[in-house]
């Protein structure tokens, strides 16, 4: 009977040690194996030990991390429940990674101009706008 059949969790603690990189691989392999026939066999039952894991490592991630978290797992949840297809599951996750990516790209690049001393191109920044009336009285009615 493997770990999540009598209900262990699927994930090891931090105190345990492994010895070699070998036996730790071997060790994940074996646990999405069991992730794997779990979600074949009992699709629900993956499903709420999927959910209560992601909890457990929201809850037990650092106090100023968890509502970030949380925001990023209700919007993975919606990917997931909008999709159509495991496919659309993974291209909407993938591009809330790559989005991420950029920005965090962008934030490198503006920090590498500021502490060469470059200053910032604000050319492309709109320093004012038209402002249109929405007003009653300009539509007609």
């Amino acid at each position: 009977m493997n770990g999540i059949e009598n209900g262990q969790t699927a994930h090891t603690s931090r105190g345990s040690q492994r010895n070699s990189k070998s036996e730790c691989a071997t060790s994940y392999q074996e646990q999405a194996s069991d992730w794997a026939q779990l979600a074949q066999q009992d699709p629900d039952a993956f499903e709420a030990m999927r959910a209560e894991l992601l909890d457990e490592f929201i809850k037990n991630s650092p106090a100023h991390m968890q509502r970030r978290l949380e925001g990023i797992q209700w919007k993975v949840d919606l990917i997931r429940e909008r999709a159509k297809s495991p496919a659309e599951v993974l291209a909407g996750i993938s591009e809330m990674m790559w989005e991420s990516a950029e920005h965090l790209r962008q934030k490198h690049l503006e920090l590498v101009d500021l502490c060469s001393g470059k200053k910032s191109d604000t050319s492309a920044v709109q320093k004012s706008a038209q402002i249109l009336d929405f007003s009653q009285a300009n539509r007609g009615h």
